[in-house]
């Protein structure tokens, strides 16, 4: 009976290897190279060719509102921080509000996110001493809570991860020097609104999914994309469609709805507006203006009287509707109905500062600029 060693010795000569061709392997690894770069050359111009630019980040409404949130954490020299939802981000050109303010702002608005937990979290958990200013989109600015973009930025504000923090350094550095980065540029992204498929009752309709609106570069300055302000292109109806479901032209707020928002309203900003004014700093509230559907709706329900006026004038703040100067709305493009195309944005952001100002002055008879010139190179944290 043949032994267990003479059986394993038989088993492995009959072991098939597989033997390795000669190949020039070190010529192949370069016709592999050659060719992942064509591949990204050409993905890269096509991205480029649909009006995607490098310099624009993805992570504008999760890593880098946390990476800009940070800043009232350390000494510095803030005066004016910006919240509110995506009307006033839109609105915003940092550089000619700084300008204006003879400071630069703080951009901390969010798209879909109520100003709430964000006014909140500057008067209770910082020092800061300046002028807060809450860009009110009707109807969003009822919600108070963390909104669709809220929750991921405040978490990752709190808690980022090691792999979260090292995949924000790393693609926002590549981002600086390709297109095809941009997170509306991924196969999923162009296969979901380009591709035009029948509808069938019941389906998820693809081309109402919001593809893109803008770009977001250094300190969060965010622009409305290129092809979204051509009213009546394919980009821009898609906008539209996104916003239209959300839209009620039929039935207005009944009352007791809209005094009992108002009320959770009033109950929630103005001890808020009183801590901010106790510290040194102030509230400033202005109301953004919109088109198309977005304004039938506000006019529906008759915003301004119902909602607007009860709210502003119980919270014992300045405030600004920028619906009552046509310089500030009527005279603007708001081409998708809701944001400020980038000449309006360059225009409005430049026009709304003595604006801001003067119903500053107006409300506390003294000017704007003693608040904000006060030197805060000093500032520490409580």
């Amino acid at each position: 009976m043949p032994s267990y060693t003479s059986n394993s010795e038989q088993s492995e000569n009959n072991i098939p290897y597989r033997a390795i061709p000669q190949n020039d392997w070190s010529t192949i690894m370069i016709v592999v190279v050659i060719i992942s770069l064509i591949s990204i050359a050409m993905w890269e111009f096509f991205a480029r060719s649909m009006d995607h630019t490098a310099g624009t980040y993805q992570s504008g409404f999760k890593e880098m509102w946390a990476q800009e949130r940070r800043k009232l954490d350390e000494p510095h020299d803030i005066n004016v921080v910006i919240t509110g939802s995506s009307r006033i981000l839109w609105a915003s050109d940092l550089n000619i509000l700084e300008n204006g303010f003879e400071t630069r702002p703080l951009q901390l608005a969010l798209p879909g996110t109520s100003p709430a937990i964000f006014v909140e979290d500057i008067v209770n958990n910082t020092d800061f001493d300046g002028l807060i200013i809450v860009g009110v989109t009707p109807f969003l600015v009822n919600w108070i809570g963390p909104g669709f973009f809220g929750g991921p930025a405040l978490d990752f504000y709190h808690s980022p991860s090691p792999a979260g923090i090292s995949s924000f350094y790393i693609h926002n550095f590549l981002s600086d020097y390709f297109a095809f980065l941009d997170e509306a540029f991924s196969l999923p992204e162009l296969k979901n609104n380009y591709i035009q498929l029948p509808k069938r009752e019941g389906s998820k309709n693809l081309n109402e999914q919001g593809w893109k609106l803008g770009d977001v570069y250094v300190d969060r300055q965010t622009d409305m994309w290129a092809p979204v302000e051509i009213e009546g292109s394919f980009d821009n109806q898609q906008m539209l469609n996104f916003w239209s479901p959300g839209i009620d032209l039929e039935n207005p707020i009944p009352d007791d709805k809209q005094q009992k928002t108002n009320k959770s309203l009033i109950d929630f900003f103005k001890p808020l507006v009183e801590k901010q004014r106790n510290k040194g700093g102030d509230i400033v509230f202005i109301r953004m203006a919109s088109s198309g559907d977005y304004r039938k709706e506000e006019l529906l329900n008759n915003y301004t009287e119902r909602f607007w006026l009860p709210l502003v004038r119980q919270l014992n703040a300045p405030y600004l509707d920028t619906n009552d100067f046509p310089e500030l709305s009527t005279d603007l493009e708001i081409p998708e109905w809701s944001h400020l195309s980038r000449k309006s944005q360059d225009e409005w952001s430049e026009r709304v500062v003595p604006h801001v100002k003067r119903v500053y002055e107006e409300f506390h008879n003294k000017p704007l600029n003693e608040l904000l010139n006060k030197d805060k190179s000093n500032n520490n944290l409580p």
